[in-house]
């Protein structure tokens, strides 16, 4: 069999090669406690991505206050579903830092008075937004104590230079820090990153995070952790559809991370959830732009994270709504207040 993946991919992998380098391979196993299984090459290859990706949106972090295309922006967040009355309340001073792959507030009905949980919430924008919905940017409470207070947004992101970004934003905007703040946090660890806050959300979103966790099942099983009895979820994502990706092919670490379409809802449904609807975004995986709106013209400056890479050309020849789905998961936990 081609061996490919974690065990030759880093020093830090399994095999701990600093150079590898083979035109042929031979891997014996001498006894049973040298046996590198599947699920060691999956934690391994999971461990892999999540390294680049918090890189990566360090990276993006660092560069968010220069100024980006703030008309691509807009005709994205266009296309994906936002309304003109939230693209304005966002503002050209932060719009240009949208980050995700469909609308999950569609599908999170999102009511006066919620606490808002963001998972992968990025540079702010869609926590931002979800103050205007949960009612939380209204009043300032700045002398009722460090704690937040409902209603409020919190957001969770692996990239602490997001996070620091997102946070003196949200300073900026004028908004109180009783009633919005960032956190960083690891979703497949999410219990323990927040045990202070207990099982106190209304609702959790995400836009696009999930896409790139290793373990969907073990991030879901921890959103369920946090949010209250009657609590929801909201979490847009691409899935691949059934037919799954070539196994011939090297496809992008991110691409191996989705999870696949018909795998959502078993998963929820096994770890409690109720009411699990996979919802069709009607999320083009492919955009097409105006002319001038898709051109590059002020964000040279700022760090990206989807570009163009020669091993991965391929992809240009493939239909990708015909391979990827997006979708918004949503789901309860039972119970009620």
């Amino acid at each position: 069999d081609e061996i490919r993946g974690p065990l030759l991919s880093f020093s830090s992998g399994i095999a701990g090669f600093e150079h590898p380098c083979a035109d042929y391979l031979f891997v014996y196993d001498e006894d049973e406690s040298n046996v590198i299984t599947d699920t060691d090459l999956r934690d391994g290859e999971g461990k892999q991505a999540k390294d680049e990706t918090k890189e990566a949106y360090e990276r993006v972090g660092q560069t968010a206050g220069h100024k980006g295309n703030t008309a691509k922006a807009r005709a994205i967040m266009g296309q994906l579903g936002y309304s003109e009355e939230d693209i304005s309340y966002i503002g050209d001073d932060d719009l240009h830092n949208f980050q995700g792959v469909a609308n999950p507030f569609h599908v999170a009905n999102i009511q006066t008075g919620e606490t808002v949980l963001d998972l992968g919430s990025g540079l702010g924008i869609d926590s931002f937004l979800a103050m205007k919905y949960c009612g939380a940017d209204n009043d300032d409470i700045s002398s009722a104590g460090d704690g937040l207070v409902a209603p409020s947004v919190l957001g969770v992101d692996l990239a602490s230079n997001e996070v620091a970004h997102a946070n003196r934003r949200a300073s900026e905007r004028g908004y109180s820090s009783n009633r919005i703040r960032f956190v960083q946090g690891d979703i497949e660890r999410l219990s323990t990153s927040l045990q202070s806050y207990g099982r106190s959300f209304d609702v959790a979103i995400s836009n696009g995070a999930f896409c790139l966790i290793p373990s969907k099942r073990l991030a879901f099983e921890n959103v369920f952790e946090v949010l209250r009895p009657g609590g929801r979820v909201a979490i847009s994502q691409t899935t691949i559809k059934s037919d799954g990706l070539d196994p011939k092919l090297e496809w992008p670490v991110c691409m191996r991370m989705f999870a696949t379409l018909e795998s959502l809802q078993p998963i929820l449904e096994e770890i409690g959830f109720e009411n699990v609807k996979v919802v069709d975004a009607n999320s083009p995986m492919e955009v097409e732009l105006p002319i001038d709106e898709s051109e590059d013209d002020t964000g040279a400056a700022r760090a990206k994270i989807h570009g163009k890479v020669e091993q991965y050309q391929f992809l240009e020849n493939l239909n990708m709504d015909e391979l990827c789905k997006v979708v918004t998961v949503y789901a309860e936990k039972p119970g009620g207040r």
